[in-house]
């Protein structure tokens, strides 16, 4: 069983034309379904944006489904050209940049005292198809000069606002987590909402091929 958490219906609209035995399920309030992706049974769950509702969704599924993996995939934003925009990439950690207690506690930008740690682990075992890189999460649009300074001075190229809350629940859960995101814009490249609304209708039909082949590593990762 994999457990799937995706922020927009329109990021997840082409991979329900791609997937068999779908069928709507109910789950607390949120927009959730039951299938079959290249044999292996899921349940995909639209969590709507942002970290708090991420991470509700996320332990959701965890405690009503307990799957052996959550994917978490969708669109995103880049911090600096080491990234291209249309492109997919494999997240190898986490982070929430927006979490900041440095004037209080004295400790790094995102470190979260009771993990003891900045950046929460994924998995990309198998993901040799795909580029590698870090996301930062917070809970707003990533679009000003400071966010960006922040995203770049943690060591992250990709910002998006849920990877970071639901790789959180996952590690609280041991639950191991994949990543996946598709770049809709690019910071420096022309404004960055002018360029989410050009291409996140190609970004979002791109997914279901790449989404299948993540999940046959996963089922082979499982094996």
């Amino acid at each position: 069983m994999i457990g799937i958490v995706v922020a927009l219906t329109s990021e997840l609209k082409p991979l329900l034309s791609a997937v068999e035995n779908l069928k709507e399920i109910k789950l607390a309030d949120k927009k959730a379904f039951s299938c079959k992706i290249c044999g292996l049974d899921a349940v995909i769950v639209v969590s709507g944006i942002g970290k708090v509702s991420a991470g509700l969704s996320t332990q959701l599924v965890i405690d009503k489904f307990s799957p052996d993996y959550i994917l978490n995939f969708g669109t995103c934003g880049a911090v600096n050209d080491s990234v291209k925009a249309l492109n997919y990439y494999a997240v190898d950690k986490c982070c929430q940049y927006d979490f900041d207690l440095r004037d209080l506690d004295g400790v790094p930008l995102g470190y979260i005292q009771e993990y003891d740690r900045v950046f929460f682990p994924t998995i990309v075992s198998g993901l040799e198809f795909l580029p590698k890189t870090a996301l930062a999460s917070a809970d707003r649009f990533t679009h000003t000069e400071k966010d960006v300074a922040s995203v770049n001075d943690i060591g992250c190229s990709l910002c998006d606002m849920e990877g970071g809350a639901i790789a959180q629940v996952c590690l609280s859960n041991n639950v191991p987590l994949v990543v996946i995101k598709g770049i809709t814009d690019v910071f420096g490249s022309g404004t960055n909402q002018e360029q989410f609304f050009q291409n996140l209708k190609q970004v979002g039909e791109g997914f279901p091929a790449v989404i299948k082949k993540v999940v046959k590593q996963i089922k082979i990762n499982k094996q």
